[in-house]
């Protein structure tokens, strides 16, 4: 017995280290590592300090003198735990006081107390439906299992060329980052080296265990924990393996977690719940003079990439630079619009930042699919972006799956 649970460990802490290469990328060029230095986000030291705990305390959990509360309690936890984060913030918002600062104390001790508890009942309800949707071996095991930590999720440094937008490195970076000191480095970046920097928060990364910032509510961060998973997920399957070979590539992982990664929390939130959660599919507006994000970013992007093709570097970035000044007239505030901006938010192909056609695609394919897990079982065989059109096209169906 304690063989097998050594192997497990040991099979896992493979996947974790390996998982660090996958979120880790390149630095940028030299000059840029002493700038970048004091701010990165150290990878191997949150697997050493929080790898080994989770499972130690997952092994606690099965011990037969420990009880376990039913899930109709765990679920009750989880749903207050995240309503304390709505009293913290109405807390922080009024005029500081002893009193609303001893009360915020107690709710954010309350939290660190249920926080182990949380996390595997969120772990454990979206487990079950990954069941339901058919990824449980023959004896009911999820692998790999479905394994977070709430805390502060890693900042992203995104670099793109300035010729072109296409992400050509990534560095997680501590979160936490002042928007003066993002807006230095990212300056210092562009002079020196001569690319496009752009600093952004993450809401979750797939470590393992993965990050997730546990700061929103309940349904999000059930789709954030999601998304996580299934690059874990992929990461055993073509498609993840084949990551960091394209902007393509990455859109493609990017934009199927996405997509699942929102089913899957959305089914788990309607279990613990029992509301049901309606995604309603954007529509232009109707109103052609009325402001609308989404139609102002498609703009930006369709645009910002007209001017490059055509070598209109300069004339790009100012054009990018005037849009953000006109989205915080309309009250829509964003730091910075780059290519670096549009290489990182537009890799997740559902946005408005995104001028990729894997989005609609991969849409098209879930709705001739019979099941989600059907679905995700025909993208993770994807090596080449080119597979998604193909399996598309009618002499391309069954092609990847070998029929």
């Amino acid at each position: 017995m304690l063989f097998k649970i050594a192997k497990r460990l040991f099979v896992f802490s493979v996947i974790a280290f390996v998982l660090i290469g996958l979120v880790q990328c390149s630095d940028g060029s030299s000059r840029s590592k002493t700038a970048i230095a004091p701010y990165k986000y150290s990878l191997l030291r949150w697997e050493l300090g929080n790898f080994s705990d989770k499972w130690v305390r997952k092994f606690q959990d099965i011990l037969p003198w420990n009880s376990v509360a039913s899930r109709e309690v765990r679920i009750d936890r989880a749903q207050e735990f995240f309503d304390l984060i709505v009293e913290m913030n109405e807390l922080e918002r009024r005029p500081e006081s002893a009193e609303s600062v001893k009360r915020i104390s107690e709710l954010r001790q309350r939290r660190i107390d249920m926080q182990p508890e949380v996390e595997e009942t969120i772990e454990s309800e979206i487990s079950s439906v990954l069941a339901d949707e058919g990824f449980s071996s023959r004896i009911g095991v999820i692998f790999p299992p479905v394994d977070t930590v709430f805390t502060k999720s890693p900042s992203a440094l995104i670099l793109s060329p300035r010729e072109r937008i296409d992400h050509i490195g990534s560095t997680l970076l501590k979160p936490g980052i002042s928007g003066d000191t993002r807006g230095k480095l990212e300056d210092l970046i562009f002079q020196e080296d001569g690319v496009s920097a752009l600093i952004v928060n993450t809401g979750g990364v797939a470590t393992y265990p993965s990050v997730i910032t546990a700061s929103g509510n309940l349904r999000d961060v059930l789709a954030i924990t999601a998304h996580e998973w299934l690059h874990h997920w992929f990461f055993f399957q073509p498609l993840g393996q084949h990551f960091w070979d394209s902007s393509g590539m990455m859109t493609l992982n990017e934009t199927a977690a996405s997509i699942g990664g929102e089913i899957i929390g959305d089914r788990a939130f309607t279990a613990m719940t029992g509301e049901k959660v309606t995604r309603t599919p954007y529509r232009e507006p109707t109103d052609p003079a009325g402001f609308d994000y989404n139609v102002a970013m498609r703009e930006t992007r369709v645009t910002t990439e007209a001017l490059l093709a055509n070598g209109k570097i300069e004339e790009a970035e100012t054009y990018m630079e005037d849009r953000r000044q006109f989205m915080a007239d309309e009250g829509i505030y964003i730091r910075k619009i780059n290519q670096a901006f549009f290489a990182f938010y537009g890799s997740y192909a559902t946005s408005a930042a995104s001028a990729s056609p894997i989005g609609d695609q991969l849409e098209e394919l879930h709705g001739q699919s019979r099941t989600l897990g059907e679905f995700l079982e025909i993208v993770g065989n994807f090596d080449e972006v080119e597979d998604l059109a193909n399996y598309l096209r009618p002499t391309g169906i069954g092609h990847i799956q070998g029929e």
